[in-house]
């Protein structure tokens, strides 16, 4: 495996970090619950963000991952626009 898709992948777990901020802001509550949603959500979107650009690069660069490549930027890319929809709702 390449290590522009290892990076990808290790992108996408910044995003679940960020997510668990997400949900332990959810669950909290007090004016600290707004910083906690706003660093989660900076820090999956940084990290959804990252994956999808480190995943496309990948894709340009190592044609035999292309496939996975594809698929690790479609799933980041559909969780940016759900994450993007659940901030605006909250």
């Amino acid at each position: 495996m390449p290590w522009i898709l290892r990076l990808a992948i290790g992108a996408f777990f910044v995003f679940v970090i960020g997510a668990m901020m997400i949900a332990w802001a959810c669950m909290s509550t007090g004016w600290e619950t707004l910083s906690r949603f706003a660093w989660g959500c900076v820090t999956a979107g940084a990290g959804l963000i990252g994956s999808a650009l480190l995943s496309m690069l990948s894709a340009v660069i190592h044609q035999a991952w292309r496939r996975f490549s594809f698929g690790l930027m479609s799933l980041s890319a559909l969780l940016f626009l759900a994450l993007l929809i659940f901030a605006k709702f909250a």
